[in-house]
């Protein structure tokens, strides 16, 4: 089975690192304002900051060490490589810009907290798109626009849970890597994927 997972926030804490770096940086090179809205799930609604704000802080963060920084999300090293042990094909799909410098760091990240993977694919704006190109039978996000658009295709999806997404939705959100591993057996073995 190819299994296709997302990476900012379904196998790594990035959110929480990223709220930090931006505080930082509204106060560094911004108004230092702080919060409009906490809980806001886009900057642009969480500060005071204007497009060109983002950007400048979006670059900052590209360019600096923070996608090296970050930890994983507990139990996702040991059920994916579990799940890669035992013979599945593990892609990882990440919006993350494609390019060297990233795709270099973001391979870094991934070996040093040991992750086994077969390929990773950036830049994964549509993932509903990428995920019928690599033929993927199962996706797991912690974005519900990703796992609306990839189940539209007919790919059994998993929300990831996250703080941001707990919504009522008709998709299935699981908190836990270790409930993630047991839902795709369950499903494997009821037969729902090949």
């Amino acid at each position: 089975m190819r299994i296709g997972i997302d990476i900012d926030d379904t196998i790594s804490l990035t959110n929480k690192k990223l709220i930090e770096e931006a505080l930082k940086y509204d106060k560094l090179h911004v108004r230092g304002r702080g919060f409009k809205n906490k809980n806001a799930y886009s900057f642009m609604e969480m500060f005071y900051w204007t497009v060109l704000d983002l950007d400048g802080f979006m670059k900052d963060v590209r360019s600096g060490k923070f996608f090296t920084t970050l930890e994983p999300v507990e139990g996702s090293v040991l059920n994916i490589n579990k799940l890669y042990q035992e013979g599945n094909e593990i892609i990882f799909i990440t919006r993350r810009q494609n390019d060297l410098k990233t795709r270099m760091k973001t391979k870094k990240w991934l070996k040093n907290m040991g992750f086994k993977y077969n390929k990773l694919v950036l830049g994964g704006e549509h993932k509903d798109e990428i995920c019928n190109k690599y033929q993927i039978d199962f996706f797991i996000d912690n974005d519900l626009k990703n796992v609306i658009e990839v189940s539209s295709e007919g790919i059994p999806c998993v929300l990831k849970g996250t703080q941001f997404n707990d919504v009522d939705s008709e998709y299935r959100r699981i908190e836990s890597w270790d409930d993630i591993y047991d839902y795709i057996k369950e499903v494997e073995k009821d037969g729902e994927i090949s």
